[in-house]
């Protein structure tokens, strides 16, 4: 009886402690971490930053003299003790290294409850070839890079899927790519394509956002959602398999299952798990067919699927030496891009010119099909009556398993006797590829003037020879001048960052300005900040963050800064940081007053340093 006074007694009190009015922890702190500080050149290391006791947009340092962005993910983790509960939100960036040499990853800002908090700077080091990792140096909270545990199993697989396994040589086999999953998928990204080898390809468009069914198999029932679909059309004839198509993909992985009404209790989403997870999926084959020898026509190339044929000029009766349109149209369902321009049997006086192409695709019903175009210019010679014969496209049709045949009626242009023997005119209202002037069929002597020279005059005996032979010389010299600037950039963090700074504050200045014509005066006056404070941090090799006005001021004197320009870019920080955190005034003709101000601070203290 005692026992179950117990349990009852306990029960109650997390029901009362959960249901209860909680207080949320009121501290913001922001810790950026990375989870190694040694990397191989282009390896992928991870940037986590967490928030604690607070929410907002993390604000990245600029890192991309060695660095670039390649992934993003978020994760939200909540405590309860004593009736109070504490947030921290996780967000982790995949980055991959570029540049070697030693760099400092500068302070994360996160902007919350009106405060703007700073994590400390990082030091890093990237080293040409592959590194070892070490252990976390802070992965994130219910971050994982090791292989799926138990719990999915079952749960997760990517399949690749055909609508047929075989078919005749550059008929169309379409393949889809799915992910069946049980679990909650945050995010994901294809990181290996399949090799195509010996197949023209044509993707489908997919939308952003995935369409998702369930689906039941063995009594589970799946989420499906088709990531990818691809046209092939197999070039040759033999058994051809389709390597792995594999993807990258954040999971929520749920509790192990427990008897314990609290484990059950507090199974909450919030409280899950996320592991990166890597999907392949299996090899398949397809059998590529022979075309049949039998009833194959003689003029015919290549052509697999349905199609049709039109072929019209766009006038019937013209003139010697006017220009005639003739469009070829074939349209259908199959290869469009591949089709081989038709033969055109003109007659022998009619000169004709290659042909402008335009191609439309469609992708309905998972079908590639449209339209090719061919527009031929002709101009005819002679007058009389001409015959266009009739123009055919022999194709191979893999359903009915039969070559076929496309064609359109003759053409007959009546062709009269026009100005002159050889004065061609271009019709009008003709969309065609240029046509060119067949001109006189005499060449007069040029009279326009010829330039002379001395005849005793040689080229290697005068200036330009020996400014040409000069030329290499200085171009070597420019190439080893430019070879050790970059040598210094890669290995000298001090040298690089200091040749980067004012472009950098730069860029933040015309990020501050954006904010300036929004009126935007907090994240104006913000970015003002980072620019003044990072330029000096490039440019004296010290990390920006935790800067204070008197470091500011001893260091620039060392550096025998007028005391003028110190004096002014203090006065621009110290503006900064009482706007910034003052009630909000919207005085736009202050702001551009300030921005300027702060320009020539920049300028005076880059030309100074």
């Amino acid at each position: 009886m005692k026992c179950v006074v117990v349990k009852y007694f306990i029960i109650a009190a997390v029901i009362f402690i959960v249901f209860s009015p909680l207080k949320v922890l009121a501290q913001v702190t922001v810790t950026a971490t990375v989870d190694r500080t040694r990397i191989g050149l282009n390896e992928e290391f991870f940037l986590v930053v967490e928030i604690s006791g607070g929410s907002g947009e993390p604000r990245l340092p600029d890192f991309s003299a060695f660095a670039t962005v390649t992934g993003t993910g978020t994760s939200t983790s909540i405590q309860m003790a004593g009736g109070r509960i504490s947030q921290s939100i996780t967000h982790q960036y995949t980055l991959i290294a570029q540049t070697a040499g030693k760099f400092t990853i500068g302070a994360v800002e996160v902007e919350s409850k009106g405060q703007v908090y700073r994590s400390q700077p990082i030091e890093i080091e990237i080293v040409a070839g592959q590194t070892s990792p070490t252990a976390p140096g802070g992965a994130g909270r219910g971050q994982q890079q090791s292989e799926a545990p138990p719990d999915l199993e079952g749960n997760l697989y990517l399949e690749a899927k055909l609508d047929r396994s075989r078919v005749y040589q550059n008929e169309q086999v379409v393949i889809r790519y799915r992910i069946y999953t049980r679990l909650n998928i945050s995010s994901y990204g294809i990181s290996a394509l399949p090799n195509y080898s010996g197949f023209w390809t044509e993707d489908f468009p997919m939308q952003q956002q995935p369409q998702t069914r369930r689906e039941t198999i063995n009594g589970q029932t799946y989420l499906v959602a088709e990531i990818k679909k691809t046209a092939l059309f197999p070039q040759s004839v033999s058994k051809k398999k389709l390597e792995p198509l594999v993807i990258e993909c954040e999971v929520q992985t749920p509790r192990r299952r427990s008897r314990d009404i609290f484990d059950q209790f507090f199974d909450d989403p919030f409280l899950r798990n996320t592991t990166r997870q890597r999907l392949s999926s299996r090899p398949v084959e397809i059998e590529v067919l022979p075309l049949p020898e039998e009833g194959r026509p003689a003029n015919f190339s290549g052509a697999v699927g349905n199609f049709t044929l039109t072929a019209t000029v766009d006038r019937t009766q013209v003139k010697t030496n006017e220009a005639v349109s003739l469009k070829v149209r074939a349209s259908g369902v199959g290869n469009i891009k591949v089709l081989p321009a038709p033969r055109i049997d003109l007659p022998a006086d009619f000169e004709v010119y290659d042909p402008k192409v335009a191609e439309n695709l469609d992708h309905d019903n998972d079908q590639i099909s449209g339209s090719k175009t061919w527009e031929y210019v002709m101009v005819p010679r002679f007058a009389g009556s001409h015959e266009i014969k009739p123009v055919t496209l022999s194709y191979f049709d893999p359903r009915a398993k039969a070559y076929k045949a496309a064609g359109v009626a003759p053409i007959t242009l009546t062709v009269e006797k026009g100005a002159g023997d050889f004065s061609p005119v271009i019709g009008g209202g003709v969309s065609k590829e240029d046509v060119r002037l067949l001109g006189q069929d005499i060449r007069f002597i040029s009279t326009a003037a010829l330039p002379f020279k001395k005849v005793d005059e040689n080229f290697h005996t005068g200036s330009l020879f020996f400014t040409l032979l000069t030329l290499p010389v200085f171009a070597l010299l420019g190439a080893l001048v430019y070879q050790r600037h970059q040598e210094k950039l890669s290995t000298n963090v001090a040298y690089a960052r200091s040749r980067k700074a004012g472009g950098m504050a730069q860029k933040q200045l015309a990020t501050a300005r954006k904010f300036l014509q929004k009126n935007d005066e907090k994240n104006f006056y913000a970015e003002i900040q980072r620019a003044l404070l990072g330029f000096l941090g490039n440019k004296l090799n010290v990390a920006e963050a935790g800067l204070i006005t008197d470091d500011v001021e001893r260091m620039l004197t060392e550096k025998k800064v007028a005391p003028e320009s110190i004096r002014e870019y203090l006065n621009c920080l110290q503006t900064c940081d009482f706007v910034r955190f003052a009630p909000a005034t919207s005085n736009g003709k202050a702001m551009q007053e300030f921005y300027e101000q702060s320009r020539r601070a920049l300028e005076a203290m880059e030309k100074a340093l």
